[in-house]
């Protein structure tokens, strides 16, 4: 009869702990540090979307969740993020896609030159099959989720030491480029030199001359300082450029549903802010580095088309080789349907 009771008494003593335990293992506190790239500028707009992020996360887990805000690539550079992130050390970033073919190399056909002639169409096919496809694969190759993409611009050229007019302008320039195979095809079909550097040292690469120009969106032209050390821009939008922003799978999976669904929730607010800012600051942008003093090209349609002729037929023929014909049909066909729905 002792035993028996002894029996009840742990039985009912082990209830007691589970049902106190409970709140205790959904009371957990984290810290997400997210990192960033971008310009440490309180009025740009990448920082005003992953402060609203940050937020939006802190209010809808009471606080047990912190995120910490890393820019102008304090806590690690875009390569050094998306690595982090593989390993689990990092647990967030808003980047661009520029180092992610050394991860996931399908991602390059989104940097096919000219492929994209308005900013809907890019937005249409990356939250349409095509955008949820490749999510899904960079989840499962790399151990990254891609939560949302947003506006990041069309990018451009820009040097100090002539204006560019037509392709043939472009000979013998250094430019700085991302660590993008696909980009480096784009520039050395233009007869120009293309330069990878980490983009923390850009401006002072640009300032000491160690490049002649480089290439980014409107916003990081003028947010960046850029103009300071530029003397030329040429609207040519060679390449839209997505900012997503990004989880470790590892750090996503340790968080309870309701966390995953506060955190899912923020990146679709981060996306609208950031988008949001970036079409304003976009466009208000151009003039703005015109008034500090910038000569600003801008093509026609029939000098666009030149370029467009330049670099796409060489880079599409570089990206056959490396992730085959297939997929850059699948974004071709994806693109002519966002067109239809738009």
């Amino acid at each position: 009869m002792l035993k028996k009771k002894s029996l009840l008494v742990i039985a009912f003593t082990l209830c007691l702990l589970m049902v106190f335990a409970a709140p205790a293992v959904m009371a957990y506190e984290m810290t997400i540090r997210l990192s960033n790239a971008g310009p440490a500028d309180e009025e740009d707009r990448t920082y005003i979307a992953n402060d609203i992020f940050k937020q939006v996360v802190e209010t809808g887990t009471d606080g047990r969740i912190t995120v910490e805000t890393y820019h102008a690539s304090e806590l690690a550079d875009e390569r050094e993020t998306y690595e982090g992130m593989i390993i689990g050390t990092i647990e967030m970033g808003t980047l661009t896609t520029g180092p992610l073919p050394g991860f996931f190399e399908d991602i390059l056909v989104l940097d096919i030159p000219y492929l994209f002639d308005s900013a809907p169409v890019a937005w249409e096919v990356m939250n349409g099959p095509f955008g949820e496809k490749m999510n899904e694969r960079i989840r499962e190759e790399t151990g990254i989720i891609p939560l949302a993409w947003a506006d990041h611009g069309f990018r451009h050229f820009t040097n100090d030491i002539r204006p560019v007019e037509e392709p043939s302008d472009m000979e013998g320039l250094t430019i700085r480029t991302m660590e993008n195979p696909a980009h480096m095809e784009m520039v050395r079909a233009l007869g120009a030199d293309p330069t990878p550097m980490a983009f923390g040292e850009l401006y002072l690469g640009l300032e000491q001359g160690v490049v002649d120009g480089q290439e980014t969106p409107i916003t990081l032209i003028k947010n960046m300082g850029f103009y300071e050390v530029q003397d030329y821009l040429v609207l040519d939008g060679h390449l839209y450029n997505y900012l997503g922003i990004f989880i470790s799978e590892e750090v996503y999976n340790s968080l309870s549903e309701a966390d995953q669904r506060v955190i899912r929730e923020a990146a679709q607010i981060w996306e609208k802010v950031q988008t949001g800012y970036s079409r304003v600051q976009i466009e208000r942008g151009v003039a703005e580095l015109e008034e500090a003093g910038m000569h600003v090209t801008h093509l026609s349609p029939e000098r666009l088309e030149a370029f467009r002729e330049a670099t796409q037929g060489p880079v599409i023929e570089y990206l056959e080789e490396e992730i085959g014909r297939e997929i850059i049909d699948e974004i071709f066909e994806a693109i002519e349907e966002a067109k239809a729905n738009i």
